[in-house]
């Protein structure tokens, strides 16, 4: 490894540490990390959303160039990138999704519904699929999937063209640090409460109180009334249960972690609640009957 970083980048290590498939090496207090590429995504227009990121004055670790001035370089028959990262990590907070998103682009929205319906959809087959392999997951999963519906419903009501469009993350959970915040692969482009409200879930269900966090947001961000009902779609919409979901039936996790979730029914209910009840002093938001 060390022969590549020094033929490819003219970088000259001391020591290279691996982690699962990703390596990790330090050059005058300057951390660098050469990342395994593990799905087919569309590089070119990560790098130069990258790069428009950094132009921007936004923070995001910046990609170094090969030899070749490419930005990926091959290692038996696996593509690398190698990263310019912050030297110590520590867990993202809600002060970070507030300073990330600042930057309104001109960009197409996400067709949500789309997305959100071919999920649930997804979700059922499966369901079908196994029949009464997993029990407890048969026991809870129309109450999610009836979430999923709530959420859709709400985005039929919303005009995509009056939600702006800002850098976001493909995915904030419970392990996230600042690296994977501000690691380019992880960036996509999408409403800000996107990332707000998966935040928000996350750390609701690994136990954590998100009250003080969800006050924050409600009384220091100012959206559009289309905004606001994404928002609120957002945090109905069951991704933490679709995730873990598809873990189980991926033998990634064991059928009764489904608990922790569905243990948490009335606690999330009443976040949810406190969500409607707020918007419903101010905007003209449709009547959802179990939230009132």
């Amino acid at each position: 490894m060390k022969n590549l970083i020094n033929y490819y980048y003219n970088l000259y290590p001391e020591k290279i540490y691996q982690n699962e498939n990703n390596y990790y090496f330090f050059i005058n207090k300057i951390r660098y990390s050469f990342v395994l590429l593990k799905e087919e995504i569309d590089l070119n227009r990560i790098y130069y959303m990258h790069l428009n990121i950094l132009n921007s004055k936004m923070y995001v670790h910046p990609i170094i160039l090969n030899k070749d001035n490419y930005f990926v370089t091959q290692l038996n028959e696996k593509k690398y990138i190698l990263m310019q990262t912050l030297y110590y990590d520590r867990k993202i907070n809600i002060e970070d999704l507030f300073l990330f998103n600042k930057t309104q682009l001109l960009s197409k929205n996400p067709n949500w519904q789309e997305l959100w319906s071919k999920k649930n959809d997804y979700i059922e087959y499966q369901i079908n699929r196994l029949e009464n392999k997993y029990k407890i997951i048969k026991n809870s999963i129309n109450y999610y999937l009836g979430l999923g519906e709530n959420a859709i419903e709400l985005i039929n009501i919303t005009n995509p063209q009056n939600i702006p469009m800002y850098y976001s993350h493909r995915r904030i959970d419970k392990k996230s640090t600042t690296y994977d915040f501000y690691n380019p692969l992880n960036i996509i482009i999408d409403s800000k409460v996107r990332d707000v409200a998966e935040y928000l879930k996350q750390k609701f269900f690994i136990g954590e109180d998100i009250n003080k966090d969800l006050d924050f947001f409600l009384t220091n961000t100012k959206l559009n009334t289309e905004e606001y009902i994404l928002f609120l779609a957002r945090m109905l919409y069951p991704t933490y249960y679709y995730d873990l979901f598809e873990k189980i039936i991926k033998n990634k996790a064991k059928e009764m972690e489904i608990f922790n979730i569905t243990n948490k029914v009335t606690e999330y209910e009443n976040i949810i609640k406190k969500i409607y009840k707020y918007y419903k002093s101010f905007i003209k938001i449709p009547e959802i009957e179990w939230l009132e």
